[in-house]
């Protein structure tokens, strides 16, 4: 799988978060590979979720720091570090259900630059301009997820797997340099699982970005992933190709609850 040229890698130094007196995460140094696909895996509780949550800002941290290229961004807030181009999609699909496909993913355009508040009041050049931009962006990302045919109809009229992508689409809208995806197959059967990791990999070759997956379905992660991060308990556990890490016995132990025999 080829690096995207101009994607950043991502790298988190010592990150420990806290949630009370629960360690969520403890003193997770991890290294993220540039441009591309990367599975983050771990059993229940591994601390997946919040590790994603730390990097994008959407859960403070307690000590470390979370670098996006050679940039440090710990300091930095949720809409500052999506505006820097750190882009995270959920678990649970988020959709205006009463609005149509394009209205759900123009929301994703308001992570780019917009026009001050005068700009659009007196809908100035530049509110046109941005505008125009943002259709351009929205019509081409449905297009590359084959959603161009639905842009006009509403959101709780498609089958759950194209509101799926609805979803993909709307982070993918502001072109961001890093996409963070939380079990974006979860709900979805074998072959909406084919049809997301196919599409993934689509976007991955056609745009320019450093991509995280949170999954369990191993299959997907292998055939989807050039890298892997195994977390357990809020701990770093093991990286690697999917090759090194899901053949690892403390991976399995942990993923699995037992090692796989020699012979398997």
């Amino acid at each position: 799988m080829s690096t995207a040229t101009g994607a950043p890698h991502v790298r988190t130094e010592g990150l420990t978060v806290r949630y009370g007196a629960f360690l969520a995460l403890r003193d997770v140094t991890v290294s993220l590979p540039a441009g591309g696909i990367s599975g983050l895996i771990g059993p229940n509780g591994a601390g997946k979720t919040t590790l994603l949550n730390a990097i994008s800002g959407f859960t403070p941290i307690a000590e470390g720091s979370v670098h996006i290229g050679h940039r440090n961004i710990t300091a930095l807030g949720t809409r500052r570090r999506a505006l820097a181009g750190v882009v995270r999609g959920f678990q649970t699909v988020r959709l205006m259900e009463r609005e149509s496909v394009l209205t759900n993913v123009l929301v994703g355009t308001e992570r780019l630059p917009q026009p001050n508040a005068l700009a659009q009041f007196l809908a100035l050049p530049s509110q046109w301009r941005a505008r125009n931009r943002d259709m351009a962006a929205a019509t081409e990302v449905l297009d590359l997820l084959g959603l161009a045919r639905q842009a006009h109809r509403r959101v709780d009229e498609l089958p759950f797997a194209s509101r799926r992508l609805v979803e993909v689409a709307r982070v993918l809208v502001s072109s961001p340099s890093v996409i963070l995806l939380d079990e974006p197959a979860a709900g979805l059967d074998q072959e909406g699982r084919q049809e997301l990791a196919a599409v993934l990999t689509r976007v991955h070759e056609n745009h320019p970005s450093t991509m995280v997956v949170v999954e369990h379905d191993v299959d997907l992660v292998k055939s989807l992933c050039s890298y892997v991060i195994a977390l357990d308990s809020g701990a770093f556990l093991r990286d690697g190709t999917p090759a090194e890490v899901f053949g690892d016995r403390q991976v399995q132990l942990a993923y699995f609850g037992r090692a796989a025999s020699a012979d398997a």
